[in-house]
C-alpha cells in the first residue's frame, strides 16, 4: 500500500507538500507542483487512510449509526429501514460513508463507548436508546458529535429528532373516540422507551378531556409477571366479556398486528367486535386484513433530517441544542368502525 512518502519521492517534493495537497491546505502549492503530486497519487493507486486521519484530527467523511438492538437485518426493519434509508439519503448526497454499529444490546454499548467515539466517524446517530443510561453522557463526555433519534433522555441536553408522540397517541384515541368507542384500551410498549410514555401520556390526556374512566386491565404490558408477554394479555382480556374493551390503540404497528390475530383467532370481527389503532405505519400495516388504522410517523424524514442536523453540528459545533419534533398523521383504514 502505497504511502504519503512514497508520493513525495515519486513527484520529487516533501511529505509536507503532498500533505498540503492532500488536505488542500493550509499552505499554497503552485500548479505544476500540484499536478506532479496528484499524478503521483494516481500512479501509485494511493488511498488515504480515514482513520490515521481522524486521529490527526481531520475528518473521515463518516456518520456512525448506532441501533444496538441485535437487529438482524435493519433495513428489512418497518422501524429502522426507513430511517436507516433517510440518513443515506444524506451520507450518499454528500459523499460520505455511513458505518453501522450493531450486534450488542445497549448496556454492552454503554461500555464500548470508546469504541464508537474512536475516531472512525466525525459523529453519530443513536437511534432509540433507552431514556435511562449512561451511554449518552458518555459520548458526549468523549467529545463526539451525536444527534439522538426516537427518544428523549433524561436529564441530557442533546440534539434530537423524533415525532410528537403524544400528539400522534391523542389523534388515536380522538378517532376512536369520535366513532363512539368507550371502552378503550392501550398495548403498551418496553417501561424504558420514552415512544411508550409519551404514547402512554396522549392516550390518558385525551381519555381524562372526555371524562372516560378506564380499567388496570387496559393498560396492557409488553411484559409481566413471570415472563408473560403481551400476547398472553391480550387474549385474557378479550376472553373476560366484562372487561373487554370495543377498541384498542397499540404504541407500534407489530402489536396491532398481533392484537389484530388474535382477536381473529379468538372468533372476534375487526373492527366489527374490536377497532384496532397502531403507530408508525410501516409496511406491514396495508398487508393485514383488514388494513390497519394507524398514526403514521415520517420515519425517512426523520433519518434525514437527524443526519442533516448532526451534519449541521459538526460544521458549527457551537450551536443551540435543537429539539426537532415531526407533526404525526392518522391514516384511517380499515381495522377501526363504530363499536
Amino acid at each position: 500500500m502505497a504511502t504519503v512518502k512514497d508520493i513525495a519521492l515519486r513527484s520529487g517534493v516533501s511529505t509536507a507538500t503532498v500533505s498540503y495537497v492532500l488536505n488542500d491546505g493550509p499552505r499554497a502549492v503552485l500548479p505544476a507542483t500540484r499536478e506532479r503530486v496528484r499524478k503521483a497519487i494516481e500512479e501509485l493507486d494511493y488511498h488515504p487512510n480515514p482513520h490515521a486521519r481522524s486521529l490527526r484530527g481531520k475528518r473521515t467523511n463518516a456518520l456512525g449509526v448506532v441501533f444496538p438492538h441485535r437487529v438482524a437485518q435493519p433495513f428489512e426493519n418497518g422501524y429502522f429501514g426507513p430511517i436507516l434509508a433517510g440518513i443515506m439519503d444524506v451520507s450518499t448526497g454528500r459523499k460520505m460513508a455511513t458505518m453501522l454499529f450493531t450486534g450488542f444490546e445497549w448496556e454492552e454499548a454503554e461500555f464500548n463507548a470508546s469504541l464508537l467515539c474512536d475516531g472512525r466517524c466525525d459523529g453519530l446517530l443513536i437511534v432509540a436508546p433507552p431514556r435511562r443510561g449512561n451511554l449518552i453522557q458518555d459520548v458526549i463526555r468523549r467529545k463526539t458529535r451525536l444527534v439522538v433519534i426516537g427518544t428523549h433522555v433524561e436529564n441530557v441536553e442533546v440534539d434530537s429528532v423524533d415525532v410528537n408522540n403524544v400528539i400522534g397517541a391523542r389523534l388515536a384515541v380522538q378517532h376512536l373516540i369520535g366513532l363512539g368507542h368507550r371502552r378503550i384500551a392501550i398495548a403498551l410498549g418496553a417501561d424504558r422507551s420514552t415512544s411508550s410514555s409519551e404514547r402512554l401520556e396522549g392516550y390518558r390526556q385525551m381519555m381524562g378531556e372526555f371524562e372516560l374512566g378506564y380499567l388496570d386491565e387496559w393498560l396492557i404490558p409488553e411484559t409481566g409477571a413471570g415472563g408473560r408477554g403481551q400476547d398472553h394479555y391480550v387474549w385474557e382480556l378479550l376472553a373476560d366479556p366484562e372487561k373487554r374493551p370495543t377498541a384498542i390503540f397499540c404504541v407500534q404497528d407489530g402489536k396491532a398486528i398481533s392484537v389484530c390475530q388474535i382477536a381473529q383467532q379468538m372468533g372476534l370481527r375487526v373492527p366489527q367486535d374490536l377497532s384496532v389503532v397502531g403507530f408508525d405505519d410501516i409496511y406491514g400495516a396495508i398487508a393485514t386484513s383488514p388494513q390497519l388504522t394507524t398514526i403514521r410517523q415520517p420515519m425517512r424524514q426523520i433519518g434525514t433530517r437527524a443526519a442533516e442536523l448532526l451534519c449541521q453540528r459538526i460544521e458549527a459545533p457551537g450551536e443551540a441544542i435543537e429539539t426537532f419534533l415531526f407533526d404525526p398523521h392518522l391514516i384511517i383504514r380499515g381495522s377501526t368502525g363504530p363499536p
